[in-house]
């Protein structure tokens, strides 16, 4: 009996380093002497897996949310339109930029996205309240005059 451990490098994709061990394990294995065969011991891929769709499923629930609570709040399908597009442009926009600067999609930078989520939907909200505010006045002034 051998053992051994995979230890991913500072800054590698543990996702990635597991799926490149097992391939390597697969044709090593071809080569191995009738009844010599890999027993895994621990895999976090599963782990892994799991954690990150829980996030892209909580991701989606809370931009879901926030749309609905930003319209409820602002009583206004426009005002909140502005704040839901500006939520949802973000997040396109960093997953862009994820893609472009080779960042993954894994448990940190899903959770990071999702607590942006917050800072992007409160000035969203101050600007479409401002906008709608100043707009107001400007019709009020012009009938009174």
């Amino acid at each position: 009996m051998v053992g051994g451990i995979v230890v991913a490098r500072f800054g590698e994709n543990a996702k990635d380093v597991i799926e490149r061990a097992k391939a390597k394990m697969k044709d090593i294995e071809k080569g191995l002497p009738a009844g010599v065969k890999f027993k895994t011991a621990y895999d976090r891929s599963d782990l892994i897996l799991a954690a990150i769709d829980t996030l892209k499923e909580a991701l989606w629930q809370e931009i879901l949310i926030v749309c609905i609570v930003v319209i409820l709040f602002l009583f206004s399908g426009k005002s909140g339109l502005v704040a839901i597009v500006s939520i949802l442009l973000s997040v396109l926009i960093g997953f862009i930029l994820m893609k472009l600067f080779g960042v993954t999609a894994n448990i940190l930078s899903l959770g990071g996205i999702a607590l942006a989520i917050g800072d992007v939907v409160d000035p969203g909200i101050v600007m479409a309240e401002n906008a709608y505010r100043m707009l107001t006045n400007r019709v009020l002034n012009v009938e009174n005059k």
